[in-house]
C-alpha cells in the first residue's frame, strides 16, 4: 500500500453507515450470503464501524457462533456495542485495536470480512492479522468501492481498484477464490488464507 497516511472514515457521520439508505446501496444478507458465513461460524467484523453489518452476521452464526466486532476508532466500536444492545445480539465481542495489532488469539476464526475498509489502512498489518487469526481454510471477504465516479463514497483517489486489492491479498498470504459486483457501487473479492 502506499506510504501516506490514509484517511479514515470520520466519526461524525458514522450513523450514516447505519441508514436505510446506505442499506439499499449495499445490503447486509446479501454481503452475507455471499462470502457463505454459516451457523456456527466465529467471524471476525474488521473495521466494523458503528456495527452496520453486526445483526446480520449474529442471525447468520446463531448462538453457536461468535463475531468479533473490531475497529480502531474506540468511538465506533462503542457505537456497535450500543447497537448490539438495543438489538440484543448476544454472541459479539467488541475489540479496540490497532491496523499492525489485533488483540486476538491465532486461529480461530472461519472467516474474517473487511467492508469497505481496505482503501483506509495504511500498511499490510490489518491483513496480516487478520490471516494470523483465521483458521488454515479459513475465508476472507473484502468488499470495496468500485474505482469509478458514484455519487457516494470515498474520492476515487482513496479507492482501491479491483486488481489492486487481489494483488494485495496474495501479498499478504491469500489465495483470490473470485470476485464479483455486490451491492450498488462495490465489488467483492472471496479469499482463502493460503499455507
Amino acid at each position: 500500500m502506499a506510504s501516506r497516511k490514509k484517511r479514515k472514515f470520520p466519526l461524525g457521520i458514522g450513523d450514516t453507515l447505519l441508514s436505510d439508505e446506505r442499506f439499499r446501496m449495499l445490503d447486509p444478507r446479501e454481503v452475507v450470503d455471499a462470502f457463505g458465513i454459516g451457523e456456527g461460524h466465529v467471524v471476525l467484523d474488521v473495521g466494523c464501524g458503528p456495527g452496520a453489518f453486526l445483526e446480520a452476521l449474529s442471525l447468520r452464526v446463531g448462538r453457536n457462533g461468535s463475531i468479533f466486532a473490531i475497529d480502531i476508532q474506540e468511538p465506533f466500536v462503542n457505537m456497535a456495542r450500543k447497537l448490539a444492545e438495543e438489538k440484543s445480539l448476544r454472541n459479539v465481542a467488541f475489540v479496540v485495536s490497532r491496523e499492525d495489532s489485533i488483540p486476538i488469539e491465532d486461529g480461530i476464526a472461519d472467516a474474517a470480512l473487511m467492508i469497505t475498509t481496505l482503501h483506509e489502512l495504511d500498511g499490510n498489518g490489518t491483513l496480516r492479522e487478520a490471516r494470523r487469526i483465521l483458521k488454515r481454510n479459513g475465508s476472507l471477504g473484502i468488499v470495496e468501492w468500485e474505482k469509478a465516479k458514484t455519487p457516494v463514497g470515498p474520492p476515487i483517489s482513496e479507492r482501491v481498484a479491483q486488481e489492486e486489492s487481489e494483488a494485495l491479498l496474495s501479498l499478504n498470504g491469500f489465495e483470490v477464490e473470485k470476485a464479483f459486483a455486490i451491492g450498488k457501487y462495490h465489488y467483492g473479492i472471496s479469499a482463502k488464507r493460503g499455507r
